[in-house]
C-alpha cells in the first residue's frame, strides 16, 4: 500500500515538473518578442528620451569589473550622467573606477563616498549618497558586475511606460573561468530561465541587477526608510511600489553578469544567503522550489517507474539526460553557457541549490559583506562572518 502510495505520488510529481519545464522552455523562448510587443503598445510617444541617472555602487575589484563598469560608458543615449558610489574612501575597485571614469571625458561623471548606516542592506546603503544627489529624477542602477551591451539603457527606458514603476533585468551568466564559475553559471541561468517565464506570464518582480525607476515614485511609497529594514531590497521596492499602482516589468533585453573565478565554498555561501532570504520573503513559494529541479524530478520518477512496468533506473536517468539535453538545446538558442564542462556542472548545480535550499530550513543567519545578519527580522548582528 505504502508502495503504491508513493508510485503515484511520483507520478504526480514527475508530471507536474516535466509540464512545469517545458513550459518554461516555451515562455523561455518567446519572452523577449512578448515583452518588446508590451513595450511597444504601452509607449507614450515623445520626442526625446528622458535624461537619466546611473548609479553604479561598488565595493570589491570582481572577475569583469573594468568591463562591466566600462559597458556604463558606452551607452548609446543621448542623456544620462554616471555616479560610482562606494562605502570606502579608498579601495582597488576605486582605484579602477576612477581610472575607467577617466577614459570616456565627454560622460559627466561622480564618484561618491555613501558611508550611510541607516539600512540593514549594505547595497542600499552604498545608494543612499547617489540617489540623494542625483540630477534626474529617472535612475538607472547597475551592479558592478553587470556588462551592458551598446543599447542596454535605452531598452530598459523603452519598457519604462504608463503605469510601470520598476524595469528590471533578467541576468545571464557569461565568461566562467573554473569549474565552480561554470556551476554558478548553470544556477544563474536555470533562475533566467524562470525569470524570462514569469515575465511571458506577465509577471514582475524585483530582482535588483538592474533596475530602473523614478526617485520621485520612490519618495512616495516612503523613500528609502521603507526599504531599511529589509535585506531584499529590490523586492521590497516593487512591493511598495505596487501599493502607488505601478508595476514590476522585465525588459525584453537580458543583462550578461560577470562569474569569472569562483570557488564552491563562494557560490555556497551565496547561493545560501538567497535561498534563506528568499524563504523568509516567500513562504508559500520557497517549499515549492524542486518542483522546478531535475534530481527530485528523477527520483519522483523512479518511484513511479512500477506504474510503467519499467526500471526505476532507467526512468531516472532519462529524466536527467532529457532535462539535461533540453537545457542544453535552449541554452544554445539564446547564446548562453554551454561547454564540455556542462554535463557536471549541470549536476553540481542540482546537489548545490537542493543542499542550500534544505539548509535554508535550519538557519535564518546570512552573512553579506562579512556581517552577519538576522533574515527574519531584517536586524543586525555585530558578530563578524
Amino acid at each position: 500500500m505504502v508502495t503504491l502510495f508513493l508510485s503515484y505520488a511520483g507520478a504526480i510529481w514527475w508530471s507536474l515538473a516535466v509540464a512545469l519545464f517545458c513550459i518554461t522552455l516555451c515562455c523561455g523562448l518567446l519572452q523577449p518578442f512578448v515583452q518588446r510587443r508590451r513595450c511597444l503598445k504601452g509607449q507614450v510617444p515623445q520626442t526625446d528620451p528622458p535624461p537619466v541617472s546611473a548609479i553604479i555602487p561598488i565595493k570589491l575589484l570582481d572577475p569583469g569589473f573594468e568591463t562591466a563598469q566600462a559597458s556604463m560608458f558606452r551607452q548609446n543615449y543621448t542623456n544620462y550622467e554616471v555616479l560610482i558610489s562606494a562605502a570606502e574612501q579608498s579601495s582597488p575597485a576605486l582605484d579602477a573606477a576612477r581610472q575607467i571614469a577617466s577614459a570616456f571625458p565627454e560622460r559627466p561623471c561622480r564618484i561618491l563616498h555613501s558611508a550611510s548606516e541607516a539600512a540593514v542592506s549594505p547595497k542600499l546603503n552604498n545608494l543612499a549618497a547617489p540617489l540623494a544627489e542625483a540630477e534626474y529624477d529617472l535612475v538607472f542602477t547597475k551592479d558592478s558586475n553587470i556588462t551592458l551591451d551598446p543599447d542596454t539603457m535605452a531598452a530598459f527606458v523603452q519598457n519604462f511606460v504608463k503605469g510601470v514603476g520598476l524595469v528590471v533585468a533578467v541576468p545571464v551568466a557569461v565568461r566562467p573561468e573554473t569549474f565552480a564559475g561554470r556551476v554558478e553559471a548553470y544556477l544563474i541561468n536555470g533562475h533566467a530561465r524562470l525569470l524570462l517565464t514569469a515575465s511571458t506570464l506577465g509577471i514582475g518582480f524585483g530582482v535588483g541587477k538592474v533596475m530602473v525607476f523614478k526617485r520621485s515614485d520612490l519618495a512616495k511609497s516612503g523613500g528609502i526608510a521603507a526599504l531599511s529594514t529589509t535585506l531584499s531590497e529590490d523586492t521590497a521596492l516593487s512591493q511598495n511600489l505596487a501599493r502607488l499602482g505601478l508595476k514590476t516589468m522585465f525588459a525584453h533585453r537580458t543583462v550578461a553578469q560577470e562569474i569569472g573565478v569562483r570557488s564552491l565554498a563562494e557560490i555556497y555561501g551565496r547561493q545560501l544567503r538567497w535561498s534563506v532570504i528568499r524563504r523568509t520573503n516567500e513562504r508559500l513559494t520557497f517549499p515549492l522550489e524542486p518542483l522546478a529541479s531535475p534530481l527530485p524530478a528523477a527520483l519522483a520518477g523512479a518511484l513511479a517507474a512500477p506504474l510503467l512496468g519499467i526500471s526505476a533506473w532507467l526512468l531516472f536517468a532519462c529524466t536527467l539526460l532529457g532535462w539535461f539535453a533540453a537545457e542544453t538545446a535552449f541554452s544554445l538558442c539564446k547564446g548562453w553557457e554551454v561547454s564540455i564542462w556542462s554535463p557536471l556542472a549541470f549536476l553540481g548545480r542540482e546537489i548545490l541549490a537542493l543542499t542550500s535550499w534544505l539548509r535554508a530550513f535550519t538557519t535564518h543567519d546570512v552573512v553579506w559583506a562579512k556581517i552577519r545578519f538576522d533574515a527574519r527580522k531584517g536586524a543586525l548582528d555585530e558578530t563578524r562572518g
